[in-house]
């Protein structure tokens, strides 16, 4: 099943992260007063494909390809353990968390974000 699920900051909340599962794959969003300002690929919900999908539209949000996937995680739930911590330094920074593990992490500008999911970096996300 679908899901969406939004974490806002709770001292700035004007920005907020929401993490969208469409049933074939997953991504993370930075928004800004309303406006996308960073994405990462954070797993694929169906078979990973051996080749990459970018290469046509139509198939948006795109799959990541084997090549780059290090790891791909299970499907979140209700009960999975995600957490956005916030750092509003220099440059805003979202760290997204599943239990301890820091798996992605987003800044402005960020498109692609960084994984600790993938190999190598790649038009869906960078190496942590």
């Amino acid at each position: 099943m679908a899901s969406l699920t939004k974490y806002v900051s709770n001292d700035r909340p004007e920005f907020a992260v929401y993490i969208e599962d469409d049933d074939k794959v997953c991504y993370a969003y930075l928004w800004k007063e309303k406006r996308i300002v960073g994405d990462i690929w954070l797993y694929n919900s169906v078979p990973t494909p051996s080749e990459p999908e970018w290469h046509q539209k139509e198939n948006l949000p795109f799959l990541n390809p084997a090549e780059f996937v290090k790891e791909n995680l299970e499907p979140f739930d209700a009960w999975s353990p995600v957490e956005v911590t916030w750092d509003f330094g220099e440059e805003t920074v979202a760290k997204i968390f599943l239990g301890f593990r820091l798996i992605a992490k987003l800044t402005e500008g960020s498109c692609p974000g960084w994984s600790s999911l993938v190999t190598k970096d790649g038009p869906l996300a960078q190496k942590i």
